[in-house]
């Protein structure tokens, strides 16, 4: 009984090492995530930025981790996922410069899945998101560069919508 007892404590002790020795700050965890993406090994990236949300979701950085989880599963076609982490992306940061291409990925989303409804609620949303006047121009754009190093562009017309990832249509909603 009291072997059992010291191999329990020393095995605590241990892990409690162990732990500590690993132990990171959300700063830390999110410079491995970017470094991770500047290496292009985004799966390693997808784990330090979910270690992230998990461990830190109100870290200043947490905003970030999860356009890139959402980022990362619809680039792995894992598209049940990828909308889960869209729509919290946009309950969570409704004001970020993120939200209209986190929309515009769920919108991709409906539209693999079929779903008509959610297709014609996100179509009103995009549309109706900016308050727009297109005085002396013909068009007005907006950028976001993501953590996982991916330029995003949209473009607002008269007639139409157009998002681009790294320069290429990726979606075109008209109105």
């Amino acid at each position: 009984m009291k072997i059992n007892k010291i191999l329990l404590t020393v095995l605590l002790f241990i892990l409690l090492i162990f732990n500590y020795g690993f132990a990171r700050d959300d700063g830390q965890i999110y410079s491995m995530a970017i470094r991770e993406v500047k290496a292009d090994n985004i799966d390693f990236a997808f784990m330090y930025f979910r270690s992230l949300l998990r461990n830190y979701p109100d870290s200043k950085y947490a905003h970030d981790g999860s356009f890139a989880i959402g980022e990362y599963y619809f680039i792995a076609a894992d598209y049940k996922n990828a909308a889960e982490a869209w729509s919290n992306f946009i309950n969570d940061y409704p004001d970020s410069k993120g939200l209209p291409f986190a929309l515009m990925y769920l919108l991709r989303v409906a539209g693999i899945r079929q779903d008509a409804s959610l297709l014609e609620k996100l179509r009103t949303k995009i549309i109706g998101l900016k308050q727009l006047t297109f005085l002396f121009r013909e068009s007005k754009g907006y950028t976001y560069k993501s953590p996982l190093r991916r330029k995003y562009r949209m473009i607002y017309y008269i007639d139409k919508v157009e998002f681009y990832v790294d320069d290429k249509l990726f979606e075109k909603v008209p109105y």
